[in-house]
């Protein structure tokens, strides 16, 4: 592997190497991050292949002789913490690396926690119960802060200041080691968590985006949208636009979103047939079996019958079916297409569906909010901000989507533009992704704790409002990273996934087989949370619910008569 190869491989392949096995059954193995682990594993291999039993400075050196950075040493200071009790030699050889590695102009601060807690300019930390528990590193840049604000006379620090105590750097490191030192000697206090964190986004250099740099590759069933026919290609652009007669209703962009991949897989069958890209009989009939064909190829248990499942029939010869009324084909053609569509809908009660499959398997509501409240205690309790962050995010998650089933476009959420405060209760305020239906209304109480953590981000809750408005004010992301920025818009099926075991997309099923549950006012509950209004999803989440209901009023009765005939009269007699 050349250190410019990025290494794919699970936790489980690096530790599977032989040069782990002295240390499998080391306690803080499990505490090695995959990034550290990775440098380690490498690091090893380097060693073995130059003959390295005891790595001195030179050693580490030639290992990162290629880099700019640090940071590979950095992971290997993290790993060897970790792995190594204190004391060991090369912890300190590997430090001693580091700093050779990235000299100074300034002489280096080697003064060990005892001198460090006797600096008169300590005093308001020194007794601190943390105090032991601040890594030296960061331990010393605290104490260079707290010299470099006692000559300015700073007693209350602005962002500026914290510049101008890295205005020697171009990189926001020391910063950030101040902020670990002050995140654990001073939790929740918003002089770091605002203050310094903004210094410390204004320093650290704009990360290039990632986007278009690597191409996706091109799809394997679709022709590309190009090479659709043009008139398929006009009416798309048309769709996308809005920009059809008067009589016919605009499809949302998801639909035509799915009615395009439809033509584009169509084609494909087409073309590879030798026959015309037109819509025809011969045309579905093709396009069925080639579909049918590509899911019993399918070797993976997880895949078998993807694509051929009824729903994804159905759904294609109804986007089929759509764009050939909007095309304006023969009637006859789409009188067939309908009639078709109209069978493969009656196949759908033949089988359960996927979401319901799983909806079986999910815990209840109570599991599932007891899960929330965990995640949210769990959130407080954590030693580390950046664990404390990514749990309360999940329980703030799993709360609001078991209450409020939003689509992952509409999950984007930001105070004071989706969710506002009426000085009372938190209220909601969405235009959907679906056929831009808003949804609007106050949220439960039961949410508000939820809201007020993500509001804190671990913050004393004195200043709860001052934060909410700020947060308010400045429209900032509900969900946000150690680093301030937005979670990507998949971020809450992924806690869902991690949680409950399956995507945040159940969240709407188990709303509509709860609610459903109360007759025709819960299915139209259920339809208004979820922001739908298709009448057919009325008709079939009610069904569902009636047959629940039959079933358990049979269950009921069944187990009235097994009571009749085992429990016995006083005279003794079976009833």
């Amino acid at each position: 592997m050349t250190d410019k190869a990025y290494d794919t491989r699970s936790r489980e392949e690096i530790l599977a190497a032989e040069h782990f096995a002295p240390f499998r059954d080391s306690p803080g193995l499990d505490g090695i991050g995959l990034r550290a682990l990775r440098t380690l594993d490498r690091f090893f291999g380097f060693a073995e292949g130059q003959g390295i039993t005891v790595p001195g400075v030179a050693d580490f050196l030639s290992f990162v002789a290629a880099d700019t950075s640090t940071r590979r040493l950095d992971d290997l200071r993290t790993a060897f913490d970790r792995l190594l009790p204190a004391g060991t030699p090369v912890r300190e050889v590997v430090r001693e690396a580091i700093r050779q590695k990235r000299p100074r102009s300034r002489s280096c601060d080697r003064r060990d926690r005892e001198t460090l807690r006797a600096d008169p300019l300590m005093a308001p930390y020194r007794h601190l119960p943390t105090f032991d528990e601040v890594p030296l590193e960061d331990l010393r840049v605290l104490a260079r802060f707290l010299t470099f604000a006692d000559a300015r006379g700073i007693t209350v620090p602005t962002e500026a200041d914290y510049l101008a105590f890295v205005a020697d750097t171009g990189s926001s490191r020391r910063l950030r080691s101040l902020k670990a030192a002050l995140d654990r000697l001073l939790p929740g206090n918003p002089a770091v968590h605002v203050v310094l964190a903004a210094a410390i986004a204004r320093k650290s250099p704009k990360r290039p985006s990632a986007a278009g740099r690597k191409p996706r590759p091109a799809a394997m069933r679709r022709v590309a949208s190009s090479d659709l026919p043009e008139a398929w290609q006009v009416l798309l652009g048309k769709m996308r636009l809005g920009a059809l007669p008067m009589h016919q209703a605009v499809p949302a962009a998801s639909v035509i979103d799915s009615m395009e991949d439809t033509l584009r897989a169509y084609a494909r069958v087409q073309c590879e047939a030798g026959a015309e890209v037109a819509m025809t009989i011969e045309g579905v009939r093709r396009f069925e079996a080639s579909r049918a064909a590509d899911a019993a190829a399918r070797a993976a248990p997880t895949y078998q019958a993807q694509g051929n499942r009824p729903a994804t029939r159905h759904t294609a010869v109804m986007r089929l079916r759509q764009f050939g009324e909007a095309l304006g084909l023969d009637p006859l053609l789409l009188v067939a297409l309908r009639h078709h569509e109209n069978s493969l809908r009656r196949e759908l009660d033949t089988v359960v569906p996927l979401k319901f499959g799983r909806l079986d398997e999910l815990p209840d509501l109570s599991a599932t909010w007891s899960l929330a409240t965990d995640l949210l205690e769990q959130s407080r309790q954590a030693p580390r901000r950046q664990t404390a962050l990514c749990l309360l995010n999940a329980a703030a998650i799993i709360a609001i989507w078991t209450l409020l089933p939003l689509r992952l476009r509409d999950g984007q959420l930001l105070w004071g533009r989706d969710i506002r405060f009426d000085g009372t209760r938190y209220r909601v305020d969405i235009e959907t992704a679906k056929e831009e239906e808003p949804l609007q209304g106050a949220l439960h109480p039961v949410l508000t704790p939820f809201l007020d953590t993500l509001v804190l981000r671990g913050m004393e809750p004195l200043w709860l409002e001052e934060m909410r408005r700020r947060g308010m004010a400045d429209t900032l992301p509900l969900f946000r990273g150690v680093d301030g920025r937005q979670l990507a818009a998949s971020y809450p099926s992924t806690v869902w996934r991690k949680h409950i075991g399956t995507g945040a997309h159940i969240s709407r099923a188990r709303v509509h087989s709860e609610l459903g549950q109360l007759g025709p006012e819960g299915v139209e509950m259920a339809l208004a949370l979820s922001a739908q209004r298709d009448p057919r999803s009325a008709q079939f989440y009610q069904g569902r619910a009636v047959q629940a209901a039959q079933r358990r009023q049979g269950q009921d009765m069944v187990d009235g008569l097994l009571a009749e005939c085992l429990d016995p009269d006083p005279s003794g007699e079976a009833r």
